[in-house]
């Protein structure tokens, strides 16, 4: 029994040091971040401009390149030109709206800077949200693609089905023959038809945003696994078997 009650005493004596430890190293480390971010305040700002203008100006660049005839594919021009500008129109909105917050930037680098005294895990945080609301027209345009090609799916595997002389039972959860009349055929024929054409055009965008989108994630996935590590490596039980294996 003592040899028992000393093996949980040293857990639990493990246990409270990495505890302590994460603590003062997210602690630290979140001082000299704090430090250092607000003794080059003024770099970090021209970066964060820089990193803006480069993002602005490569996705115009992508949006106006899938305008005209993106790897030789030929898109439909009515509704490639309706949705490039529509694409354009909020991008330059969103710079817009940027150079309007702009004058605010200090403050929130400092708000962001002094929140690194209560460790780095918070800062880190703060940025991946901050990440978030720089990036929202990029969601908002990836939200509304994936809606509408869904969509567009739906209605295309419906459309094929009928072609087929099935439907789906929506009630029973299976697909049953069904038997359509002249007129429904041929409007389903025009609507396959149409819809045929013009879902590369569609797709082409929403490719687009959804690649966006995934590298913004990416950097929201590493900004969240720091946190973790911040939070849960047992930098103390490594420490130990180093010292003293």
């Amino acid at each position: 029994q003592r040899g028992t009650a000393n093996v949980h005493t040293r857990a639990a004596a493990v246990k409270f040091n990495t505890s302590v430890c994460m603590v003062g190293v997210d602690l630290l480390l979140g001082l000299y971040l704090c430090s250092y971010s607000l003794k080059h305040s003024r770099e970090v700002l021209l970066v964060v401009d820089g990193a803006s203008h480069t993002h602005t100006r490569m996705l115009l660049q992508a949006v106006r390149w899938i305008m005209g005839v993106p790897a030789g594919l030929k898109l439909n021009d009515s509704l490639d030109y309706c949705l490039g500008n529509m694409c354009i129109l909020g991008v330059q909105c969103f710079q817009g709206v940027y150079m309007l917050c702009r004058p605010l930037f200090p403050w929130i680098l400092l708000a962001v800077s002094v929140s690194g005294i209560f460790g780095a895990t918070l800062m880190t945080a703060i940025l991946s949200d901050l990440l978030s609301l720089a990036t929202m027209h990029i969601y908002t345009f990836y939200a509304l693609g994936a809606r509408w090609h869904g969509l567009q799916t739906r209605v295309l595997s419906s459309l094929w089905r009928l072609f087929r002389g099935k439907k789906r039972n929506v009630l029973r959860g299976r697909i049953d023959a069904c038997d359509y009349s002249l007129d429904q055929l041929m409007l389903g024929t025009m609507l396959f038809t149409l819809l045929v054409f013009l879902f590369p055009t569609t797709f082409v965008y929403y490719l687009l945003f959804f690649l966006t989108y995934s590298a913004v994630s990416v950097v929201q996935a590493c900004l969240a696994c720091l946190v973790w590590i911040l939070n849960h490596f047992p930098l103390f039980s490594v420490a130990q078997c180093l010292w003293d294996p």
